[in-house]
């Protein structure tokens, strides 16, 4: 069994403060530099890229090793790459808002809601039992052929029958 360095990871050269270029994502094609190992396939970049956890795989180290602490702020990473020559990318910090609360009703408030809703349940229940009524009259007024409209064709017919009748007796 062949042993590696603890350094070399995954076949590559990775270690904290190794620049590297971004090869995958949003971010590729950018250098950053290792700030962090976090396990055998995961590190941890900054530079011209967003500060995040990164697969190895999607990084290509470069020859180049900059001296910085594990976990280093940005702006230590910063001034190392302005030393290089290298622009970092700047991100502002959100702004610490707090978040909307909810205000109580007074009691007087939920009365008036209470009456509000009460007076538009009356008045649907009112314009429903309106609706039923008209239908309850219009049902009661026609039957079923006179709303389809089939009483007046019976009648034509009817008419029909007679005079068809009185021709054949004439």
């Amino acid at each position: 069994m062949a042993t590696y360095p603890l350094n070399e990871i995954g076949g590559k050269m990775i270690e904290i403060g190794r620049l590297a270029v971004k090869t995958a994502g949003r971010d590729a094609g950018l250098k950053c530099v290792v700030v962090d190992i976090l396990d055998d396939k995961f590190v941890l970049i900054d530079g011209e890229t967003r500060r995040r956890k990164c697969n190895i795989l999607h990084l290509e180290p470069l020859k180049e090793v900059i001296k910085i602490n594990k976990n280093a702020p940005h702006e230590a990473i910063k001034k190392e790459f302005e030393k290089l020559g290298l622009k970092t990318r700047e991100t502002k910090p959100k702004q610490k808002t707090e978040r909307p609360r909810r205000k109580r009703k007074t009691p007087e408030q939920l009365r008036q809601q209470k009456e509000e809703k009460k007076k538009l349940v009356d008045l649907f229940r009112k314009k429903k039992e309106a609706k039923e009524k008209v239908v309850e009259k219009s049902a009661e007024k026609e039957t079923l052929e006179e709303k389809a409209g089939l009483e007046e064709k019976k009648e034509e017919s009817k008419e029909q029958k007679k005079k068809i009748a009185k021709k054949a007796e004439a």
